[in-house]
């Protein structure tokens, strides 16, 4: 197990007690180090964007509103098999939850490891698409994953994310009933008409067996719209889970309640008990949409159906037959 630093440490005291001012002294007496640790280690912090105020005559304290990532408020929340199968670590920011997890899974680490942030400078959607993912406002997380599935049945985890994403957002604004949350096909989520969440799941293969080696499910919620409003190539679609500012806690209550969701579909994997979900969730089922290919080429279909691979059952205009898609996108006008 890997030693707690002084940083996480203090980070720990402060999160835990927020409101509360504890001297440089304070804290190197209960930690057992130095005042100059604890002088870097609330500078560090600081750094990575938590809210620390200092008084000469106080110490120091966390903003009591600041909702902070804590990987001990996560854990707090995990089931007992949930627990022992992650490995979290929180980071204020990083370039891509996905690349973080990345760079540890070609080295062999084992799954279950959590990359989970406030903010990504560079976080990605499907087909290289930026997606959106400032500071305060989000909660982006990725998973590193060694399931016993074929490379076709990799797209399980997608389906799998997304019906545990939507049980996430409702069990966190107690506003929402049962199903309000949807799924557009296949890895959005929708409230009211207006995209929370997206999913980017990223399976590697082995070059000696040409079997799955591992996979990333990566994942990011709009938890509250940004300060200065959503840029304008996705504001006209671009929602949040909650219309203001986020309740004290909402980022560790959603990463562990995902996380506990998530498991409990995974773990369970090939086995599909929750697509029943997954396909009442749909917002497109019954409806006309544009099945858009990877040459950016569009069909009109009516959505009949999701199979229990999570593949989309289509009639296309035109025709009386059915057709499966298990690829690409769908458009449809809400």
């Amino acid at each position: 197990m890997a030693k707690t630093s002084v940083k996480e440490k203090v980070l720990h005291i402060l999160h835990e007690h927020r409101g509360t001012y504890y001297s440089g002294q304070e804290l190197a007496e209960q930690l057992t180090v130095s005042r100059t640790a604890v002088w870097k280690a609330i500078n560090g912090l600081r750094e990575e964007g938590y809210h620390i105020s200092g008084s000469t005559k106080l110490g120091y304290t966390m903003d009591v509103t600041t909702d902070i990532l804590s990987s001990d408020a996560i854990l707090n929340g995990l089931t007992q098999e949930a627990n022992a199968f992650y490995q979290l670590q929180c980071l204020a920011t990083v370039d891509s939850t996905n690349n973080a997890v990345r760079e540890q899974g070609v080295q062999g680490t084992a799954e279950g490891l959590c990359v989970i942030a406030e903010e990504q400078t560079a976080g990605r959607g499907r087909k290289g698409r930026a997606f959106y993912s400032p500071d305060a406002t989000g909660l982006y997380l990725s998973i590193l994953l060694r399931p016993s599935l074929s490379f076709q049945d990799a797209t399980l985890i997608t389906t799998a994310a997304a019906v545990a994403g939507a049980k996430a957002c409702e069990a966190a604004n107690d506003m929402l009933s049962s199903g309000d949350v949807q799924i557009k096909w296949v890895n959005d989520l929708f409230l009211y008409g207006k995209k929370i969440s997206g999913i980017l799941t990223e399976a590697f293969l082995s070059m000696e067996t040409g079997e799955l080696d591992y996979a990333i499910m990566g994942i990011g919620f709009n938890l509250c719209p940004p300060k200065d409003g959503w840029p304008d190539n996705i504001s006209h679609v671009a929602g949040s889970l909650f219309d203001k500012e986020c309740p004290s806690g909402t980022r560790n209550l959603m990463a562990s309640t995902f996380l506990n969701e998530f498991y409990k579909i995974y773990h369970l994997l090939p086995d599909v008990g929750y697509m029943k979900e997954y396909r009442d969730r749909q917002l497109a089922m019954g409806k006309e949409v544009y099945l858009l290919s990877a040459d950016s080429t569009s069909v009109q279909a009516k959505v009949l159906d999701v199979d229990d691979r999570g593949q989309l059952v289509v009639r296309l205009a035109g025709s009386s037959e059915m057709t499966t898609v298990n690829s690409g996108e769908i458009s449809i006008k809400l």
